[in-house]
């Protein structure tokens, strides 16, 4: 039985997903000579979320930290190696949150833990401890 090529597509872009989600990816592989990206971070009481976006003009965040509002928390582009951070303070807790890159919502590929959404994407998870 011959598959569907929509089928096709829609299985091999659940693989994407789902190596996308799993792959550690490095800034040397993205075409930069830095270390790996630590999506999210805790120090002290203070998250500080980092991504990997080099011709990107505005990064943000939104989540259930501001009501899926990522105009609320813009990321701070360091230097000209298009590494974007943020820094807040959270209450421990789990938090589901996406970045908004170009106005284009996306997963965080640098964060390996994710769970499915309601609309069919995945929400990228930090944990606050």
């Amino acid at each position: 039985m011959k598959i569907p090529k929509f089928m096709e597509v829609k299985a091999a872009k659940a693989q994407n997903i789902q190596t996308a989600a799993t792959k550690e990816i490095t800034l040397t592989e993205a075409g930069t000579k830095t270390n790996n990206v630590d999506a999210v971070r805790q120090v002290g009481s203070n998250i500080i979320f980092s991504t990997f976006c080099r011709d990107a003009s505005t990064v943000q965040i939104g989540g259930e930290f501001n009501d899926w509002q990522p105009e609320l928390n813009p990321m701070k582009k360091l230097g000209n190696e298009g590494i974007w951070q943020l820094t807040l303070r959270l209450s421990p807790g789990t938090y589901r949150y996406r970045l908004f890159v170009d106005g284009q919502w996306q997963q965080d590929p640098y964060n390996k833990l994710s769970e499915l959404n309601p609309y069919g994407g995945l929400n990228s998870v930090a944990v606050v401890r």
